[in-house]
């Protein structure tokens, strides 16, 4: 593995595993039971021991991260291509939306007003908003790659690309225009 991606795939790694030490310092103050889903109305619906919530929520989201940035990796070296910008971006996806979860997943408990539904409207608005910025610019050589089927042309594949670029941030500033009546 290269250097680069052995530090991405450390670096992401550690980040999600990084909130594990606010759970410590929080831990003797958390209930036996912590919230772990919300409903669209804020209120808790689903609920863990609270040794799993703080330990293993982070640390299965590391497994899953270090398995994405693997995988990611291996697929574009078996087809002897650099990795896309926007595989890229989506690879920190999994780092942000972990940390995020976990500060909202123990401010509730201790009895912060953070409302579930805003944050991650939010955080997905800002990602979708990115992602769309990035879909447009995207070689015709990388989506051949990524798109199944494979647009029959460049001039296809650039239509593509700009409908989805478009709607991907029209998806996202529908989210944070959302905030308002959430």
């Amino acid at each position: 593995m290269e250097k680069r991606i052995r530090k991405k795939l450390i670096l992401s790694v550690i980040i999600c595993l990084l909130p594990i030490i606010l759970g410590i310092a929080f831990y003797n103050k958390l209930p036996e039971q912590m919230p772990i889903h919300f409903t669209i109305n804020n209120t808790p619906d689903n609920y863990a021991p609270k040794n799993i919530a703080l330990f293993a929520v982070p640390a299965i989201m590391a497994i899953i991260q270090a398995i994405c940035i693997i995988f990611t990796t291996k697929i574009n070296k078996l087809n002897n291509t650099e990795i896309p910008r926007i595989v890229k971006i989506m690879e920190w996806f999994i780092p942000i939306i972990t940390v995020s979860l976990y500060i909202i997943m123990i401010e509730v408990p201790l009895g912060s007003t953070v409302f579930v539904g805003k944050s991650m409207s939010l955080i997905l608005g800002i990602f979708f908003i990115i992602i769309g910025n990035y879909l447009p610019k995207m070689s015709y050589e990388v989506g051949k790659k990524i798109f199944h089927p494979t647009p029959k042309s460049e001039k296809n594949f650039r239509k593509i690309s700009k409908i989805m670029g478009y709607s991907f941030i029209l998806i996202g500033v529908i989210l944070i225009i959302m905030l308002i009546w959430i």
